[in-house]
């Protein structure tokens, strides 16, 4: 009886140590299992994450391309389309210079022409201006020469009639120095001053020195008693 239980017992025992070993091992197994598992998965996801940089290198490098092809496309679309604005432009100036030029020209031939109008019509004025002061400077001057034409034979006809009085005046004073030296022979030079004086004559400057010499001579005459 006591056999049996310990056969029993070493039974459990060996059964509960084969569990435990059993227990270890598949302990042991799923820990080496769990690590080769981890170790896989980390390989996987090295070798994922080296595909997708690959692949993400590959697809920066194939962006890159197309969008450099894109940038060239687009940067030879940009230059044709300046090439064709300037083309534009410049075929758009050129006709807005013609345009201007055209305008200018039929603003210039207005001007011109308004300008030679009011020429014109200025240069009539001042004609008739002209002709107006000129008519009236010509009836001036015929007046005035009417005028100058009455006063000079005016001046004429006293010139004569003066010149007629002097000659009268000279003739009476040589018949009285005649008469005063035919009947005073005896007075002395000076004396006979008061009888003849000097004549005081109002005439003009180039006659004055003739008649001082007349009077002179008049007085020496009388002076010296001869005629």
């Amino acid at each position: 009886m006591f056999l049996k239980e310990v056969m029993i017992k070493t039974k459990r025992e060996m059964q509960r140590y084969l569990e435990d070993e059993l227990k270890r091992e598949s302990e042991a197994a799923e820990q080496r299992m769990a690590h080769k598992l981890q170790r896989i998965l980390m390989e996987c996801a090295l070798e994922k994450m080296h595909a997708v940089a690959d692949a993400r290198k590959q697809e920066r490098q194939t962006a890159s391309q197309a969008m450099a092809k894109q940038q060239k496309k687009y940067t030879e679309q940009l230059q044709e389309a300046g090439i064709l604005a300037n083309e534009t432009h410049q075929k758009t100036l050129d006709q807005l210079k013609k345009e201007k030029h055209y305008e200018m020209s039929v603003a210039l031939d207005i001007t011109q022409k308004e300008n030679q109008e009011e020429a014109e019509k200025q240069l009539k004025e001042a004609e008739i201006t002209h002709q107006a002061i000129y008519e009236e400077v010509t009836t001036s001057l015929k007046e005035t020469e009417t005028q100058v034409q009455t006063l000079t034979q005016q001046l004429e006809s006293m010139t004569a009639w003066k010149d007629n009085l002097e000659a009268e005046i000279e003739e009476t004073r040589q018949s009285f120095q005649n008469y005063i030296d035919i009947t005073f022979p005896q007075l002395t030079p000076g004396q006979a001053d008061f009888i003849l004086p000097f004549r005081k004559r109002l005439e003009h400057r180039d006659t004055k020195n003739e008649a001082k010499d007349n009077d002179n001579v008049t007085t020496r005459n009388v002076k010296t008693g001869s005629v």
